[in-house]
């Protein structure tokens, strides 16, 4: 499988070494694909666009999707402003991560005076008309730029925090530049699609229908310290109770763990032993789930298991449990 484009930046949880997995139990000939915990878009960036199905990207993180959203519309405008944040320090970061925290009160300060230094431009004891209307553009250009500063600014701080969670600063040594080569075909995938800063449940709400195909990738049970958003044992029994009743077609990813098996035994459930990146211990594994609505069994590939079966070995994808119901695909 050749990817369309990579993410252009990491992202905790990002599934870009489960693609293979998750892209075969994506049923053709689907009308809607949605995302609706975006995060690094990994799965629909790997994903061959078609002019026959809609593609969603949805995340509750403004920042993420102010980013995905400049990426999309003004390419040229963010790779430019990077280009002027090469430096790497932790001063910097903390600097970035601050202004990303109180965006808000930066963004109406940062307005406020665009908008008095547009109204002195009619001041002619201060401006010539023609020294007015060169000053004008360039002005309306600054106030429409504040967008694409800020999602500089948030690439630079998950580029250079550590373990790209952009609270702590990574202490190592980055060169930007080096990245800046995964944003053009990012943009590109991006081009038709539709991106929403919703919360997931609504989003859910809003766009279930019949060939409707829902990727679900949300915060894991017991993993959630890892996530600036914290989810709690309600959020995911009421997602569950959304997903159940859905018209469309719903694969999520979780780590295996009893509570998620036992809230989605109406579910089929597959399983899957990887290597754990986040630990420090040689040889670690960590247990994946991919969880559907419909039978998964007719997508998967061949070579991969499809009962489980005592001692599998690492990267074997087994089918662990079976529904009394299920949707068809």
């Amino acid at each position: 499988m050749n990817a369309i484009a990579k993410p252009p930046f990491p992202w905790v949880g990002g599934k870009g070494k489960l693609i293979p997995y998750i892209m075969q139990l994506i049923p053709p000939n689907i009308k809607a694909y949605i995302e609706p915990f975006g995060g690094s878009g990994a799965v629909l960036l790997g994903m061959s666009p078609s002019s026959k199905r809609r593609d969603v990207y949805n995340d509750l993180n403004r920042n993420l999707t102010n980013f995905f959203v400049c990426l999309r519309d003004k390419t040229n405008a963010l790779m430019r402003e990077l280009k002027f944040l090469p430096i790497h320090s932790r001063f910097l970061f903390e600097v970035y991560k601050l202004f990303l925290a109180h965006e808000d009160i930066h963004w109406e300060v940062f307005k406020k005076n665009i908008q008095d230094e547009i109204k002195i431009l009619d001041d002619r004891t201060c401006f010539t008309e023609e020294q007015a209307e060169e000053l004008r553009p360039i002005l309306h250009r600054r106030l429409d730029s504040f967008d694409v500063e800020r999602a500089a600014m948030f690439y630079k701080c998950i580029r250079g925090s550590y373990s790209a969670t952009v609270t702590s600063f990574g202490s190592k040594a980055m060169r930007l530049f080096n990245f800046l080569h995964l944003l053009k075909p990012a943009a590109k995938r991006l081009q038709d699609v539709v991106i929403e800063n919703k919360s997931a449940i609504r989003l859910i709400k809003d766009e279930d229908a019949a060939g409707t195909f829902f990727y679900c990738d949300p915060p894991y049970f017991d993993a959630e310290k890892l996530y600036e958003v914290r989810m709690n044992r309600k959020f995911h029994v009421r997602l569950w109770s959304v997903l159940h009743d859905c018209k469309g077609l719903v694969l999520l990813s979780y780590n295996d763990c009893a509570f998620i098996r036992q809230l989605y035994k109406d579910f089929y459930i597959l399983a899957l032993t990887r290597g754990n990146p986040l630990s420090q211990k040689a040889g670690a594994t960590y247990g994946e789930l991919f969880i559907t609505n419909y039978d998964p069994t007719p997508y998967l590939n061949v070579q991969l298991n499809m009962f489980e079966r005592l001692g599998r070995s690492k990267g074997d994808l087994v089918l662990v449990h079976t529904p009394d119901r299920c949707q068809v695909a």
